[in-house]
């Protein structure tokens, strides 16, 4: 369905909400400014094709939600950004080395020619174990993640992010005896140079949280189940570790585990042979673009050292992932950790 949008019906109007699902249009709606990000009005939260994110996260209060520097525009949105940025390149240096050594802790005790061991012994750990060192928590509170994220309907996630709030609440308490992390680098924002306000340190912290788990989660699953699936695949990483950085690259495409993203529109738009009008949405299929057989020959096919392959997975403009890098590293390593005791 997705490539016969792309060839008949670029900008499609469905329910509400035109969806964009060709590459370049892709590419040129994440970097228009007059498209921007906001949190999603009540009477938008039956549309299908936008409603995933946000009915997941529709028990969260409003006020917190809007307080998440995702949904805010420049100044807040840059401070806020500023400090995740300067606080994720401090970690840069060591970071590698910590996601070998975690993920050498966890391959130890698990076989891993074994997909139900893997995913219980490595996929679930792993990536809330990173995301608590990233933070500046005990690694051992790694199970906070996936069990306030790692719930398979809206209903459970929702109760989640509740749940993470308050932990991550009782923790910024204390915050002053963990070790350096996103927890002490956004509480340092709030008292320097006023870049946020007090009031917005829980929710960017639940909201960083939540995207250091959520994003790796599922490609960790996804990308660990095709290479068991693929043992040629899995030996070919450890025969050339180099393969290893376009085969997260393809991963990372190939399964676009963030499917859409969308925007409002502040005046009229012209994209994709049409308008889109102000005040109207606009759902980014990046699923799709990344799959457009006019940018990537053979789009379906996995292929491990595709290369260039300029994939959006990691959305684009304003709002790029501020944590792409330290994802590509994570995946790189767990990966690469795997395929050498693969046998």
């Amino acid at each position: 369905m997705l490539h016969q949008l792309q060839r008949d019906s670029p900008l499609y109007w469905h329910r509400g909400v035109w969806v964009l699902t060709r590459y370049a249009d892709v590419f040129a709606a994440l970097r228009e400014t007059r498209l921007v990000n906001r949190v999603a009005e009540s009477d938008r939260k039956g549309l299908p094709l936008v409603r995933s994110i946000m009915k997941a996260i529709k028990g969260h209060r409003e006020h917190d939600k809007k307080q998440w520097f995702h949904y805010a525009d420049r100044p807040y949105h840059a401070d806020v950004r500023t400090i995740m940025r300067e606080e994720l390149t401090r970690q840069m240096p060591d970071l590698r080395q910590l996601f070998r050594s975690i993920s050498d802790e966890l391959l130890e005790k698990v076989d891993c020619n074994d997909e139900k061991s893997l995913q219980k012994g490595f996929v679930e750990p792993f990536p809330g174990m990173v995301a608590a060192e990233l933070m500046g928590l005990p690694r051992e509170r790694w199970p906070w993640f996936d069990e306030c994220f790692g719930g398979r309907n809206d209903v459970g996630f929702s109760k989640g992010l509740r749940r993470i709030e308050r932990l991550l609440g009782q923790s910024l308490a204390k915050r002053a005896e963990f070790p350096p992390g996103m927890i002490s680098a956004l509480s340092d924002g709030c008292e320097a140079d006023n870049l946020m306000s007090e009031e917005g340190l829980l929710p960017n912290s639940v909201l960083f949280a939540l995207a250091a788990y959520v994003n790796t989660r599922p490609l960790l699953e996804q990308s660990v189940g095709y290479l068991l699936r693929n043992p040629s695949a899995m030996e070919r990483i450890e025969r050339d570790p180099g393969v290893v950085r376009t085969a997260v690259e393809e991963f990372t495409r190939y399964f676009s585990t963030t499917a859409v993203c969308s925007r409002v529109a502040t005046a009229d738009v012209e994209i994709a042979g049409g308008v889109v009008h102000e005040g109207q949405w606009v759902t980014m299929a990046l699923i799709a673009a990344n799959h457009d057989p006019e940018v990537f020959a053979d789009p379906d096919v996995v292929d491990l050292t595709r290369h260039p392959n300029p994939h959006v997975a990691f959305g684009g403009g304003l709002h790029v992932c501020i944590g792409a890098a330290v994802g590509r590293a994570e995946l790189q390593e767990s990966i690469a950790c795997l395929a050498r005791r693969f046998r």
